[in-house]
């Protein structure tokens, strides 16, 4: 007897095979910081808020620690009462369906039962122009749906949640709570969804809008290039028998036996246990580990591990419309599939001869100039706060200085938005009438400062205006004369190209977000302080290699 817990379904499913396997020994876990520090705090956040409303609660967090049938029972009793919300319930295990799970929610449908919520630090709805209806609830009042349009959940980007909650759904059904309304649930995201802010969305799940597993798409061979999505129901419903199919599989392995499958290499493996283990199985030259921009997928590898390709040599190596007519009809679940792997060949063939920038076009390139010239680049905190502004202002002589404004603190949209003036308000008088040109990589910058502008205020209007005619994005210019081994991201051009290096052994905004989370909530002073010198110096690296690519760009003949 066994059971898989609601991650099992969207995530990786070599984390299964491994779990049962009885030769499979599991690394100590590393040391370290959570994977997504920040993200307790924020539940705890949106708990207080829940439990500040006009709902009633049965806040269950304080059993956690007491046997498991002691919190199951408690979560049965809450539900027999029909409180309006449970927070942190354990639902009974299913034995014979092989589930188990903790929702972060449990919220009661007025017409009986109750549908399963989950709390994510990360951002979960976008806005539309469209008239979609948009299902919300206040978090003080959970149980009160409200509908109107104007936003959309994020289906392309946040699919997988979909499938957690599908899980817990299951589990509802196995003890007879399933909402009467239907299949439902809840995601609280840390968006600010208009003036309301935080917002708990609710997902039907049974709109098609999840990607089909490849095994799915067979049922539509007579159309491959016209696959439509399928409801979280149908592809977790997959998955997960899948994963129970591979556990029971693994369970009945000798130790002696080879595993029953081989890893590929995800986002998932950064903060994956399991990762020592599999890391020692792969290739040096294996293509999931060199190919990481539009990296293919579990599946794509496999089918190319079927026809004997497993390294970029052999990519590099091969005869590609050879390989295609047998290689397509298995990864029919990726649109655009055989372009991905024109893609990846292309990068393997610059992998294989170690050349990591290539030149697309001859001649000159056309690089914008001005008496004064400035570099501008942003840091964003992990719930998407710029807590940094730095500028390089280059003197003319091959040299600069560096100017930052910065916040070593949790942002509101107030302390943002100030921040943001402060910065725009040094630009503003340091350019004065002069003429001047701010330069940047990619938009970034110029879509933080649309969206941090008043309509009320004229400095940020004059800092949109200013950007609109005055910034100068580099990464559209080496868009068009480059291709990228691992991408045109400012670290590989300036790198490869200009030949610039960052101070830091590891540089890379999503570890600037950690470096940000230390310089603010490490235990100590001197470990904030630590963090906080960190952070700068790499966004001074960073505008200095804006500085540094340009002035390569201009030299190219």
């Amino acid at each position: 007897m066994f059971t898989l817990d609601p991650y099992a379904a969207r995530s990786c499913p070599l984390k299964v095979h491994n779990a049962f396997h009885p030769g499979m020994v599991k690394p100590d876990a590393p040391i370290g910081t959570s994977r997504f520090p920040g993200s307790a705090e924020f539940a705890a956040s949106v708990y207080e808020r829940i439990l500040a409303g006009s709902a009633s609660v049965a806040d269950l967090r304080g059993l956690l620690g007491q046997p498991g049938e002691v919190q199951e029972q408690a979560c049965l009793a809450a539900l027999a009462e029909g409180t309006d919300v449970v927070l942190a319930g354990l639902l009974p295990r299913d034995w014979e369906a092989h589930r188990s799970g903790r929702p972060d929610l449990l919220v009661r449908d007025p017409a009986g039962g109750y549908v399963p919520g989950i709390i994510r630090y990360q951002r979960v709805v976008d806005s539309r122009g469209d008239d979609l209806p948009f299902v919300w609830s206040a978090l003080g009042d959970l149980p009160r749906r409200h509908r109107t349009t104007g936003w959309r959940y994020r289906w392309h980007w946040r699919w997988a949640n979909a499938l957690q909650l599908t899980h817990l759904w299951r589990m509802l059904g196995a003890i007879g709570q399933q909402a009467a309304s239907g299949p439902w649930a809840v995601v609280v995201g840390n968006d600010e969804v208009g003036a309301d802010g935080l917002r708990a969305t609710w997902l039907d799940l049974t709109e098609p809008a999840a990607p089909p597993a490849p095994a799915q798409v067979d049922r539509f061979a007579a159309a491959p290039d016209h696959v439509p999505p399928v409801s979280s129901l149908d592809r977790y419903d997959h998955e997960f028998a899948l994963r129970v199919d591979l556990a029971e599989r693994a369970a009945a392995a000798d130790p002696d036996d080879p595993p029953l499958m081989h890893p590929v290499v995800s986002y998932e493996c950064s903060y994956c246990t399991w990762w020592p283990r599999c890391r020692a199985e792969l290739d040096d030259d294996d293509l999931s580990l060199r190919i990481s921009k539009s990296p293919l997928d579990h599946h794509e590898i496999a089918a190319l591990r079927d026809a004997g390709v497993t390294t970029v040599q052999e990519l590099a190596g091969s005869d590609l419309d050879a390989l295609l007519p047998g290689y397509l009809p298995h990864v029919a679940h990726r649109p655009g599939a055989e372009e991905r792997l024109r893609l990846a060949y292309r990068r393997s063939r610059l992998l294989a001869d170690g050349i990591q920038l290539e030149r697309t076009s001859h001649g000159p390139i056309a690089v914008p100039s001005a008496p004064l010239e400035i570099d501008i680049d942003v840091e964003t905190s992990r719930d998407d706060r710029v807590y940094l502004w730095g500028f390089w202002v280059s003197d003319g002589n091959g040299g600069g200085r560096y100017h930052e404004f910065s916040s070593f603190t949790e942002l509101d949209d107030a302390g943002e938005r100030e921040l943001a003036r402060r910065a725009m308000s040094w630009l503003h008088d340091f350019v004065g009438d002069s003429d001047a040109l701010v330069f940047h990589y990619s938009d970034y910058e110029v879509v933080r400062l649309q969206r941090l502008a008043a309509d009320d205020d004229a400095l940020m209007q004059w800092a949109v205006d200013f950007a609109g005619s005055h910034f100068v994005d580099l990464f559209r210019a080496v868009r068009q004369h480059f291709f990228g081994a691992g991408g045109l991201g400012l670290k590989v051009v300036a790198t490869a190209g200009a030949g610039f290096h960052w101070r830091d052994d590891d540089p890379g905004g999503l570890n600037s977000m950690r470096w940000f989370e230390e310089a603010v909530h490490a235990p100590t002073e001197d470990a904030r302080a630590q963090a906080r010198t960190r952070v700068l110096e790499y966004n001074e690296d960073d505008v200095k290699a804006t500085w540094q690519l340009r002035r390569w760009l201009r030299e190219i003949t």
